[in-house]
């Protein structure tokens, strides 16, 4: 008999998003080092073993007769080198890799390219976000520095995460959390029902970092939010404001484990908000009531009954600087940050903040055709509120 797993609900999430639209979700790394650094070999031994060692990499997402579920399907690890002209060239290389895994639905979980030119090696990872989340990603490049021996336990801990974390979600989605989150979306009045489109390649837009004040105390995270919601507002974005935003939530026991168990949770802000000095901590304040359902599963919240379908006008990728420098297969790397990509069709706007030392970078991927605002309006009302936001906290006294 095939060797099956239920599919978690950031899983099924993405799974039918694939399935809708005809794109797998995706996950990207790029690392560069100078040129002629990186030996083929060396590094196709290391991807190699990163396969092996987590399990997750040789799943396979599965719709069948009315069934949803995660199927066995090993397989060699997906490497090829290639060659651009030019390290200007390497972006739109990048461009066609992704675009052609995403495009590819029943392909391998993870798929690596050793882009050469003379300039540089670039390695890319490209991997399918029903498989692995963003704190996985941390995990896979640690093991980017050398090959190792496959666990044969390691299948065996993999199958106890997925049980673990389904058994969490059923009690969240059977829980209180459900009552507070039905009466949260019936008090925001009526979403908008976002129509099905077709996303394009576009770029991602920098701005100003914004410097943390040093009487800062506390979470970052949520004024982030209100400040996202307040430049929504500032564009005339109608109907209740909804942020999606990655949470965590593993079982710390599985903490090494490889795999997507992250949920999606939603920030709501309705229509009428106010915008008096003392908004930001009234949003502080209604977000960590939010927080404390966070383990009801996303695809739980949707179907509540309520108009919001799932549709987000915008999603936060909030991030903590890493290392400078990440070992490949010896070899120190540099991470290198993409210039374009594709909006996630659920969105708007896909909206990033990075966490380095004392400031906040912020990044933005807007679709102005399908947003009827600009990407540099909405930059510059985003930076202006989580500014002020973060700027006009009374200090605390020692």
């Amino acid at each position: 008999m095939t060797d099956r797993l239920p599919l978690l609900s950031a899983q099924l999430a993405f799974g039918l998003d694939a399935q809708r639209s005809g794109r797998r979700g995706t996950v990207t790394m790029l690392l560069r080092t100078p040129a002629s650094r990186l030996s083929t070999e060396d590094v196709r031994q290391v991807l190699r073993s990163v396969v092996l060692r987590n399990p997750a990499l040789s799943y396979r997402i599965r719709f069948s007769r009315g069934e949803a579920y995660a199927e066995w399907c090993p397989d060699e690890c997906d490497f090829a080198e290639v060659h651009a002209a030019s390290e200007e060239s390497v972006p739109e290389c990048q461009t066609e890799i992704v675009e052609e895994f995403e495009a590819s639905l029943d392909g391998p979980a993870m798929a690596a390219r050793l882009i050469r030119s003379p300039e540089g090696d670039n390695l890319l990872l490209v991997l399918d976000h029903a498989l692995v989340d963003e704190q996985s990603m941390l995990l896979i490049k640690r093991q980017l520095a050398a090959p190792s021996e496959p666990d044969e336990r390691q299948r065996d801990r993999y199958k106890a995460a997925i049980i673990d974390r389904k058994a969490s979600e059923e009690a969240a989605g059977s829980g209180p959390g459900v009552t507070f989150w039905a009466e949260r979306l019936e008090r925001a009045g009526e979403f908008d029902r976002v129509p099905g489109r077709t996303t394009r390649v576009i770029p991602i837009e920098s701005f100003p970092s914004v410097a943390v004040p040093p009487s800062f105390r506390g979470s970052l995270f949520p004024y982030v939010l209100f400040s996202i919601h307040r430049a929504l507002r500032d564009v005339a974005e109608p109907g209740p404001g909804v942020i999606g935003y990655p949470w965590g939530g593993r079982n710390a026991a599985y903490a090494d484990v490889v795999g997507c168990f992250m949920n999606t949770v939603v920030s709501l802000d309705p229509p009428g908000s106010r915008q008096a000095p003392d908004a930001p901590g009234d949003f502080v304040r209604s977000w960590y009531r939010e927080v404390d359902h966070a383990d009801v599963p996303f695809t739980t919240v949707t179907g509540l009954g309520s108009t919001f379908s799932g549709s987000v006008t915008a999603m936060l990728s909030y991030t903590h600087a890493g290392a400078p420098t990440v070992d490949v297969a010896g070899v120190p790397a540099v991470e290198v940050t993409a210039r374009d990509s594709r909006p996630p069709e659920v969105c708007k706007l896909l909206a990033g903040v990075t966490v380095r030392g004392e400031e906040l970078r912020l990044r933005l991927l807007l679709d102005e055709e399908i947003a009827g605002y600009g990407a540099r309006e909405f930059g510059a009302r985003w930076r202006h509120w989580l500014t002020t936001a973060i700027s006009s906290l009374p200090e605390r006294k020692p």
